[in-house]
């Protein structure tokens, strides 16, 4: 985990990474990533790569050997929320386990 990120989200939530798995993310699971497709321009953790391998063989794949190679993350579109995309992350709902914007605590996160 990041230091210089972590502080900026939540501190003490283990589901943050500087890179999460694509496919687990859109899975509502939090994974971090082990390689970088650069073809997709997508994050994949190591079970997730197998089965896009397994898909899409002639694509180049980036494992964490070349991460300098990865895109850079921009913080402020990781502290930004999913669902309010004008609100950014303020808390953690330790219900859900995730992280929720003001307006997610209102509506969703009470």
């Amino acid at each position: 985990m990041a230091s210089n990120m972590e502080s900026s989200i939540y501190r003490g939530s283990e589901s943050f990474f500087d890179f999460s798995c694509f496919t687990c993310q859109d899975n509502d699971r939090s994974t971090e990533a082990d390689f970088y497709c650069e073809d997709c321009s997508k994050f994949y953790c190591s079970k997730c790569v197998e089965h896009h391998n397994y898909l899409y063989k002639k694509h180049a794949i980036l494992s964490k050997d070349n991460i300098s190679l990865w895109p850079k993350t921009d913080a402020s579109q990781l502290e930004q929320c999913q669902v309010h995309k004008k609100e950014k992350l303020t808390g953690f709902c330790e219900d859900h386990s995730e992280l929720i914007c003001h307006a997610c605590h209102v509506h969703n996160h009470q």
